[in-house]
């Protein structure tokens, strides 16, 4: 004879006492459970607002309507009911957690996060609320406490991968790679076939800059998941980078082979509940830096002149096109003393901007191997690109005119802050437009040779090689639309003493900063999700 029970009869039985007790709030409650056991979740409502109405102060009532109403889809309503339940019994750990999961599945994470706090500080916080509140933190942007959350989520349950994993996605969020590598050691240890975990070791190496050990553990995520093309295409990524070919994943050899080694240990560190806005500026930038090491090292790691090369090849363009052109032409220069010199104040900051519009436009299809870490956005990477393209151009031209100062012409600014101004204006100009780009591109992915069309035809029209003041009126009012010509003349008004252009307008220039900007990264954010991320 089975011991298995006859839930459809206990159901009948429970159903039926309650019906002969109508006002028995346990009766109810007990015929919504046996119901639920059953499957029949349709009745159980039914019963559960029965016991509500019949003791609307029952929190046990209330809490279970709230459950049968989550059960059958009516959420909204499970909400309310869960919201009335605390209300009835605001100590309650354990609604506070049924609350807090309602409310994160709505994607209402600042108030899944107000219960889900109060369950993690009471005596009966569980493995599971630590871990959801991580999670709602995480979305909200508070990386830190979710990181801290994360951290007690693990301390609970150390054997959990998916709390390990979520840590140890917080931490490469934050930039603490190394951290990530140690959080993962011990499930590697306890689950060495599940692929997810290699390739989140991969990621977190692969942004270290230790390529040879990312690739290693790209190929044990193929291995374990041949058949799914993120592990297969974040594998190509890594080859890539690496210089290796990536036909095929090879034997996997010892786990031991695998493991980062760990770190010493660290005091473990009280919970802080509460995140300024000075350390978000600080772990942001904190990303923003890790990002910017790690392009330098895949870019210019591989080669001896490494980052070097960077410096080189622009300068060396500069150079090139400034003799030709001063080979070639040998009228006066409409500006100074020297054609060369008239050239470099055009080029230079021209190919700044062109530079930096560009590199940004690039920046997130290029890295789309960080885009998979938790809260590192395509704006994190466009920051990055700008910083990085910046301080690189800013050394050419600091080394360009320096050898024009050696040569015997003018090196340095009449007017260091107008020059200055002027670099600032056109970068931010570059940083903006290559924010729109960013997003336009991402929708349209031939626009790319459209922006390249565009900015050849910049070359030629932005005053590089001519000044305005000798432009008949009609083309020069035309020319002067173009707001790199402004940017360019406001520099070279700032290099040249004499030099003083009555058409600029720098309300103009300011404009197209402030509306590139604005728009670029407004509509980075507005449209994030339908932007494709590729692994």
């Amino acid at each position: 004879m089975s011991d298995t029970p006859d839930h459809q009869a206990l159901a009948r039985e429970a159903v039926a006492a309650a019906e002969s007790e109508p006002r028995d709030v346990g009766l109810l409650l007990r015929a919504v459970e046996m119901l639920l056991r059953a499957g029949d979740a349709a009745r159980a409502v039914a019963f559960a607002q029965n016991a509500v109405q019949a003791d609307p102060a029952s929190f046990r009532a209330m809490r279970m309507l709230s459950g049968v109403l989550d059960a059958v889809g009516e959420r909204g309503e499970a909400i309310r009911c869960g919201q009335e339940a605390v209300r009835l019994d605001p100590a309650n750990a354990e609604v506070r957690l049924h609350l807090g999961g309602l409310l994160a599945a709505q994607r209402r994470w600042r108030e899944a996060a107000e219960h889900l706090s109060v369950h993690a500080v009471s005596p009966a916080a569980t493995p599971r609320g630590w871990h959801l509140l991580s999670s709602v933190l995480h979305q909200s942007g508070n990386t830190e406490r979710a990181t801290e959350a994360a951290r007690h989520a693990v301390a609970a349950d150390p054997n959990n991968i998916d709390y390990r994993l979520t840590l140890a996605s917080l931490l490469c969020a934050r930039a603490r790679y190394d951290e990530a590598l140690e959080a993962l050691v011990t499930v590697l240890d306890q689950a060495p076939d599940n692929p997810l975990l290699w390739r989140v070791q991969s990621g977190a190496l692969e942004a270290l800059g230790r390529l040879s050990e990312a690739f290693a553990a790209a190929e044990r995520a193929v291995e374990l998941a041949s058949g799914d093309p993120a592990y297969r295409a974040h594998l190509d990524h890594i080859a890539r980078l690496s210089n290796v070919p990536a036909a095929g994943a090879g034997p996997a050899g010892d786990t031991a082979r695998w493991l980062a080694e760990p770190r010493r240990p660290r005091t473990a560190r009280a919970p802080r509940l509460a995140s300024s806005l000075g350390e978000d500026i600080v772990t942001r930038w904190r990303i923003i830096y890790a990002i910017m090491l790690r392009d330098i090292r895949t870019r210019f790691g591989h080669t001896r002149l490494g980052y070097l090369w960077a410096i080189m090849e622009p300068m060396s363009h500069l150079l090139t096109l400034g003799m030709m052109f001063y080979a070639l032409n040998h009228s006066p220069p409409p500006l100074g003393d020297n054609m060369f010199l008239f050239y470099i104040t055009g080029l230079v900051p021209f190919l700044m901007f062109s530079h930096v519009a560009t590199d940004v436009m690039s920046a997130a299809e290029g890295a789309n191997a960080m885009l998979q870490l938790p809260i590192v956005k395509r704006t994190d990477v466009m920051v990055a690109h700008a910083l990085r393209q910046f301080a690189t151009e800013l050394v050419v031209g600091i080394i360009i005119f320096s050898i024009a100062a050696l040569l015997g012409h003018q090196g340095l600014p009449a007017d260091l802050l107008t020059a200055g101004a002027a670099v600032t204006l056109l970068w931010l100009l570059a940083v903006g437009i290559g924010a729109v780009n960013v997003v336009v591109s991402s929708l349209f992915p031939s626009y790319e040779t459209f922006f390249n069309a565009l900015i050849r035809l910049l070359y030629f029209t932005s005053g590089i090689y001519y000044s305005p003041i000798g432009m008949p009126d009609v083309v020069r009012d035309w020319l002067l639309w173009n707001p790199v010509l402004q940017g360019i003349d406001l520099f070279r008004s700032g290099f040249f003493n004499q030099y003083e252009p009555h058409w600029l307008d720098m309300n103009y220039l300011l404009a197209w900063v402030v509306v590139s900007i604005g728009a670029g990264f407004a509509l980075e954010r507005a449209l994030r999700a339908r932007m494709m991320v590729h692994t």
